[in-house]
């Protein structure tokens, strides 16, 4: 029985649990596996994060780029152009995707010389833009954030708050998916970003209290289903990177 699966069996809840975004990993043909293995609408499983102008660059074969169209499926992008983002996202939704994420917590060097990816919980604003980008062109599929605790010395529940403050004075947010480590944009790679990194569950719990009808999902060092079970308690949902089995 795989990680999923034993969730589903002991929780009996309805789509608490995501599969993370990750490069070379969560790709078409591994999201379709997971669809095979895992109960096909069980759980959302979240695509590699595409820039969005290669998601308008693939516009004629999305579903070979990107994967099938699912209502389970989440297309998670990146970007820092409002406009070019808003394009992206209307083009996904043209195409039958019924999700979209986009992407401020990964720390890599390509990300960042793009400016996007963390380095955006920096410039709240800006991500304020893209979302209020995307409801101007029309888009009205549900438009997620992904983002960390904190950023560098960016790193206490305050900087949080108003981050997710900022952003939702532009738009409301569906969901939140708050990965509980602080990333640091020079000197730790992705993988150790990953790691070294303390976690810091209590300031998404106290992020969510703060804001009760906010949907949050937490992300980062989950391992048991005990453990899943437990936070489930607390926040909306769990999301889930590198972990297949248990």
């Amino acid at each position: 029985m795989s990680f999923f699966q034993k969730i589903a069996y002991r929780s009996r809840l309805s789509r608490p649990i995501s599969v993370a975004p990750m490069v070379d990993i969560t790709t078409p043909q591994f999201l379709e596996l997971l669809h095979i293995i895992s109960g096909q609408e069980r759980f959302t499983y979240y695509t590699e994060m595409h820039h969005c102008q290669a998601i308008l660059h693939h516009s004629s074969h999305l579903e070979r780029f990107v994967g099938a169209p699912r209502s389970n499926v989440v297309v998670q992008l990146g970007g820092c152009e409002p406009i070019a983002m808003a394009q992206a996202a209307r083009t996904l939704q043209d195409h039958g995707y019924s999700h979209i994420n986009i992407n401020n917590g990964c720390p890599s060097l390509n990300v960042q010389h793009g400016q996007f990816g963390a380095v955006l919980m920096k410039e709240p604003q800006r991500v304020a833009e893209i979302l209020l980008a995307i409801e101007r062109a029309g888009v009205t599929v549900p438009v997620s954030v992904k983002c960390r605790i904190g950023v560098d010395d960016c790193d206490n529940s305050e900087f949080l708050h108003n981050y997710v403050n900022t952003l939702m004075s532009a738009k409301a947010l569906p969901h939140l998916i708050v990965h509980a480590r602080k990333c640091i944009l020079k000197g730790l790679s992705p993988k150790q970003n990953r790691s070294i990194p303390p976690l810091n569950y209590e300031r998404v719990y106290e992020l969510k209290k703060q804001m009760s009808n906010l949907p949050i999902s937490i992300n980062g060092g989950l391992t048991t289903v005990d453990q899943i079970e437990s936070m489930l308690m607390k926040v909306d949902g769990c999301m889930i990177g590198r972990k297949s089995n248990i």
